[in-house]
């Protein structure tokens, strides 16, 4: 809402709103490691190092591009949102265990709350908190529970929030929860591939997909070694944090915040990349961290041996070592992000490389068909649409798509079956209804038209629309006329003239104008052979 007030529609504002978000997050992160490397337990490791140590991890993360989607996909912008406040709360949280102030548990427990009412990710946060006062500061749970049990009550009661939000505000449940077609266990099962895949990325993001519609695999011989992969992370994790090992967090960071996306909890969508914009960060810094020590270990090897000593050329060289590594890390995941963005700025492009990694996508097909169809290549689109039906002939969009290129081009009666398929496949789909009542009011052929019907499914599609655009009411204006309802043909028309010229459709607002003539002399319109293009169903989104 505030971005509309400042931008509008103009999609700058919301990528730079998304960006500063991102970069808000990093800095963040960077507090939260460097914080965390001078705490009592790391200081005497990484303490001389702490800052820089901090700054590579946040730089990589900031710039890898696999936060591609959490950040450049504007919609998706509730993930890196809660990431942020997730990170925040966590900081909080730091600087309150290391200060001793009231405000900051005040901050984490707002930050926390605030997390809340964003995106259910946010629910392990303050189990994740406490883990990291028991592991870098009290050192047990009774004894951080004790010294500071008024900041995890307010940590606690911000569920709360999120309780009320998912019981008053259901949404998506034919995706998300039991519902979502998914069974428990094979989603567990197969969220292990998943995750598995995720840290591939992490390490080599060379294929990245904006959709996988990721196919549920029963086959075991595929199963068995992910599963083995990620229940030894899970077994060693476990084993540390019975012990108190201070690597073990990096482990119930990774684990804990993807937990509520890749669990128990079935999702019909197994895998979107968003979901790592957290979990990543621990990914990063384990890999900073045994590079750090794998270093010291190299240079000390070095030192001992004699082939380093003070103040030689040597002793010069093996510092500009972890400069020449950090560029070399840097400067292709950069490269790599500014390509990503180029591919989110070109429909036709990023879907066509979802097809690459996904050939077997239908929800690709659509919409890369869609992506066809808005720029009027309607042979490239129509063979999108196909492919798409071919992989799931019960998806009512592409039908309903099909039916407005079959309209474009003149063949009526094909468009009307295509349609009625559409809306067989889901009765309260807007698209076909408007379709169906476009081509009964002006179909060239009197035989082939209903004035009637064309009225009723018009006007039943207008009360299913929450925010009316003008092509919708050029075709109930249309419907209205052929009824012989002129009067309310021309206010309809008016209407949908208006729009269209204040959003600068400038060919849509000049054909609804000539038909608004005809209205004025009650004359109903009529299609030609080479009719005005008609409208086309927006694709399912990915936002979750």
């Amino acid at each position: 809402a505030l971005c509309y007030a400042l931008f509008g529609t103009h999609m700058a504002g919301y990528h730079l709103f998304n960006l500063a978000i991102h970069l808000l997050a990093s800095l963040t992160l960077f507090g939260i490691v460097r914080r965390m490397l001078l705490s009592e337990r790391l200081r005497s490791r990484f303490g001389n190092h702490a800052a820089v140590l901090a700054w590579i991890t946040a730089a990589i993360w900031a710039v890898h591009p696999i936060q591609t989607q959490g950040v450049t996909y504007i919609v998706q912008r509730c993930e890196s949102f809660v990431g942020l406040f997730y990170l925040l709360t966590l900081y909080s949280v730091i600087r309150a265990i290391q200060s001793r102030r009231a405000a900051w548990s005040i901050v984490a427990v707002l930050c926390c709350g605030l997390g809340m009412a964003t995106k259910e990710v946010m629910a392990t946060a303050p189990v994740v908190v406490l883990i990291y006062d028991r592991t870098f500061g009290a050192g047990s749970f009774v004894s951080a529970l004790r010294r500071r049990w008024g900041l995890y009550a307010g940590l606690a009661a911000t569920w709360i929030i999120l309780i009320a939000l998912m019981w008053l505000l259901p949404h998506q449940s034919e995706k998300i929860g039991f519902s979502a077609g998914v069974s428990v266990p094979y989603f567990m099962m197969n969220e292990c591939i998943v995750i598995v895949h995720y840290i591939r990325l992490s390490l080599w993001p060379a294929k990245l997909c904006i959709d996988y519609s990721w196919p549920i695999v029963k086959d075991w011989s595929q199963l068995a070694l992910p599963m083995l992969i990620v229940i030894t992370l899970l077994g060693i994790t476990a084993w540390g944090f019975i012990r108190n090992r201070s690597w073990s967090f990096l482990g119930v960071w990774f684990f804990g915040i993807l937990a509520p996306t890749s669990s128990f909890v079935p999702f019909k969508n197994l895998i979107f990349e968003h979901r790592m914009y957290l979990s990543l960060a621990a990914l990063i810094l384990l890999f900073v961290i045994i590079s750090y020590f794998c270093f010291q270990y190299i240079e000390k090897r070095l030192w001992d041996s004699g082939k380093i000593s003070a103040g030689t050329t040597s002793e010069k060289f093996i510092r500009y070592i972890p400069v020449v590594l950090i560029t070399a890390i840097l400067t292709p995941l950069t490269l790599r992000t500014l390509y990503r963005n180029a591919c989110y700025h070109d429909p036709i492009l990023i879907w066509k490389e979802a097809l690459e990694v996904s050939p077997d996508n239908p929800r690709a097909y659509i919409n890369l068909g869609y992506s066809f169809h808005r720029d009027g290549k309607l042979d490239e689109a129509t063979k999108c649409y196909r492919r798409s039906l071919r992989l799931k002939p019960d998806d009512a969009v592409p039908w309903s798509n099909l039916a407005s290129i079959l309209t474009d081009q003149g063949k009526f009666d094909e468009a009307m079956k295509d349609y009625e398929q559409a809306l067989r496949l889901e009765s309260d789909m807007t698209a076909p209804m408007f379709g169906i009542a476009w081509l009964l009011a002006t179909n060239p052929d009197p035989n082939k038209r209903d004035a009637s019907r064309a009225v009723k499914l018009a006007e039943h599609a207008m009360k299913l629309t929450k925010s009316p655009r003008a092509m919708q009411l050029d075709r109930l204006a249309a419907a209205y006329a052929a009824n012989g309802n002129f009067e309310q043909a021309q206010e309809v028309a008016e209407k949908a003239l208006a729009m269209a010229s204040k959003k600068h459709f400038n060919e849509l607002a000049g054909k609804i104008s000539e038909r608004l003539e005809l209205y004025k002399q009650a004359i109903p319109y009529r299609e030609s052979i080479q009719p005005q293009k008609t409208a086309i169903s927006v694709p399912r989104d990915l936002k979750e």
